[in-house]
């Protein structure tokens, strides 16, 4: 069965209007029915518009898929921006994608070190704060291979590819977050050190440890994967922890295909001579990395945003 079936029961407006009724009495929203009446039907063109990109671009070739699957997951995130911002959009502002990066590519482009620079206003910015509550200063700066590489999909490539291990598994129960001591000898720090990062940078809580493992304790928001403080495989359903210590920070996987995609987006757009011959003699590893990357933001970012809605209006079982 397709994901976007699971969509249809918020394709309804009767049903809309009560759940956003409901929620926007929770948010203290004034006039809750009034704002969800005026909101219930953006949000449904939001879902559809965002399903019809999604669509075309997974039968589109791939030199113009990136196009279609960022203004898919734009119209994807302005759905969920309703829910936490009942008077979106309030201003022009945050209309424009809210990041930028080079338009000419400079002579023997590489795409993992291609950068995005974050805008003072704009989507980007709107969503990461009202949606994870994430404060990006303008002008902070993100890598491709800084944003792929907590992409764990595609940790099996970085391997090939690259040598390069980026995640380290992880173990859960139904109480613990379970770390073992000896990624902090990969981290080349103490199991201390590695308690009090990831309280610091995570939020997790340490319950116990014992000889060989750090015990953490379950928060409610752990099972939350779309705004998950680890790294959530899609296929196998393994979590993990990025193999190098600097990157355990909170960052969103919803926040870093947008960026990803909008770089492949502006690529498509103004660098067209770049992108096919790329496609066609494929002379780089950048190859790989773009086709598996588009082969998996088509089919993750819908389930993400899926799972959002389903926790948001207390949905069980809807494509979980």
């Amino acid at each position: 069965m397709s994901i976007w079936n699971f969509y249809s029961s918020f394709h309804s407006a009767q049903t809309v209007q009560r759940l956003l009724t409901k929620h926007y009495q929770k948010l203290n929203v004034h006039e809750p029915e009034q704002t969800s009446y005026q909101n219930c039907y953006t949000f449904i063109y939001f879902l559809k518009h965002g399903e019809n990109y999604y669509k075309m671009a997974d039968t589109a070739p791939i030199m113009i898929k990136p196009v279609l699957a960022f203004y898919g997951i734009s119209q994807l995130i302005k759905a969920l921006l309703l829910t936490v911002d009942a008077h979106y959009p309030s201003s022009s502002a945050v209309l424009s994608h809210g990041v930028s990066t080079r338009k000419r590519k400079k002579h023997n482009y590489n795409f993992l070190k291609d950068e995005v620079k974050v805008q003072k206003n704009g989507l980007y910015r709107h969503a990461a704060l009202n949606l994870f509550q994430l404060n990006h200063t303008p002008g902070e700066k993100f890598s491709m291979d800084s944003l792929l590489k907590r992409i764990p999909e595609l940790s099996d490539l970085y391997q090939f590819h690259l040598q390069i291990p980026t995640t380290i598994p992880i173990e859960t129960n139904d109480t613990f977050i379970i770390v073992h001591k000896e990624i902090a000898n990969r981290y080349c720090i103490t199991s201390k050190r590695l308690a009090e990062i990831l309280q610091n940078q995570l939020h997790w809580m340490l319950s116990k440890e014992d000889v060989d493992s750090l015990y953490f304790s379950h928060s409610a928001e752990f099972h939350y994967l779309w705004k998950s403080s680890y790294l959530f495989n899609f296929y196998n359903k393994q979590y993990y922890l990025p193999a190098a210590k600097e990157d355990i920070k909170l960052m969103p996987e919803i926040l870093i295909h947008y960026l990803v995609l909008y770089n492949l987006s502006m690529i498509s757009r103004y660098e067209t001579e770049w992108l096919y011959d790329l496609m066609y003699n494929h002379h780089s590893d950048d190859y790989v990395f773009i086709h598996q990357f588009m082969e998996i933001t088509l089919k993750k970012i819908p389930w993400l945003t899926l799972m959002y809605l389903n926790h948001i209006f207390n949905r069980v079982g809807g494509g979980d």
